[in-house]
């Protein structure tokens, strides 16, 4: 197949790399524990917090506190050899 326009040739390529990713993906929520390891550059974990409504009130806590750069919403990790099971947000530090 030939493709003469070069937005039809960006277009396709969206297209099938958006169906090779969805394809890719895990349906699965135990999927989602992968979102916080591995951390970017200067991006640290916070504390650990039993509890969503826990960690929502250190994540206030820290943004009113306004030493950090950056915050990322809390979210469960389900833990690993370094930290264990629990609710966690991010810090940026630079």
């Amino acid at each position: 197949m030939k493709i003469r326009d070069l937005s039809a040739a960006a277009l396709l390529a969206t297209a099938l790399g958006a169906t090779v990713l969805v394809g890719a993906a895990p349906t699965s929520a135990s999927a989602e524990r992968h979102v916080l390891a591995p951390l970017p550059p200067d991006w640290y974990y916070s504390s650990h917090y039993a509890t969503m409504d826990d960690c929502k009130v250190g994540l206030l806590d820290a943004a009113e506190n306004g030493q950090y750069t950056g915050l990322a919403p809390c979210r469960w990790y389900e833990g690993d050899r370094y930290r264990q099971a629990g609710y966690y947000f991010l810090i940026y530090i630079p």
